[in-house]
């Protein structure tokens, strides 16, 4: 397997506070790599990193051999996309603008391509009726739906989701889930924080527990239930499940 993503000893601090403790981890090609634990694990500040929202104080963290800095931050964003917990949408935009502005103005794709490749995205996620609606006209999963297709139309070699299903309501988590699922049957390259052990279980290649700022185990889905290993994964589990 090729991997997208090395962590090489990463540090980082927030005041006195390590939430990413000397961190070392490749992320795979293809895969779906689920990031579980508790809030103020680190979880979201460790994907934060690939795309250069926080920076880090020591090691390396290298997206497809290349070094994440901020030398080549802009090229590097335009590989990987990220799904945000409260969208993010623009809230002046309608759908469609908001499908094609980044492709039109960061990847320079046609207007009209743009918006063919929106559509196409649309329909999968069962919003194409949506199309000049504004976010305000839309549930919360809706919203969260076109934002996964927005990461989509930045044509990404990376999805980062960063717990997409956090902000929205119960009824609403369901719909968001099913678009995940289909983007990893596909292969997609994602790597999902969220609290949603379900979706882990059915979806993800590998899953990581963090604790204090580590990636204290990885295992696939079905030894990561059954067995874990970790002291602090086993009271997690036993909690939430």
């Amino acid at each position: 397997m090729n991997t997208i993503v090395e962590f090489d000893r990463v540090t980082k601090r927030f005041g006195d506070n390590v939430v990413i403790d000397d961190l070392s981890v490749p992320f795979y090609e293809g895969e779906t790599h689920v990031v579980c634990g508790r809030s103020g694990a680190g979880k979201s500040t460790l994907i934060r990193c690939i795309n250069f929202l926080e920076t880090i104080e020591e090691g390396c963290i290298r997206f497809k051999g290349t070094v994440v800095d901020k030398k080549n931050v802009r090229s590097i964003r335009k590989r990987v996309a990220m799904v945000f917990q409260n969208f993010n949408l623009f809230p002046h935009l309608s759908v469609i603008d908001n499908l094609t502005l980044g492709p039109v103005r960061s990847l320079g794709i046609p207007r009209r391509e743009a918006e063919d490749q929106a559509m196409h995205f649309l329909k999968q996620v069962g919003l194409e009726d949506k199309r000049q609606a504004h976010p305000y006209q839309l549930s919360g999963g809706q919203k969260q739906r076109v934002a996964i297709v927005r990461s989509l139309a930045m044509k990404p070699d990376l999805i980062l989701f960063d717990e997409p299903t956090s902000a929205l309501d119960p009824e609403m988590i369901g719909e968001v889930l099913e678009v995940m699922k289909k983007l990893s049957l596909d292969g997609r390259s994602m790597i999902v924080v969220t609290h949603e052990m379900g979706f882990a279980r059915e979806a993800a290649d590998r899953i990581s527990f963090m604790s204090d700022g580590k990636l204290v185990e990885t295992q696939a889905p079905k030894a990561f239930f059954s067995n874990p290993l970790h002291d602090s994964t086993r009271q997690f589990l036993s909690q939430i499940l």
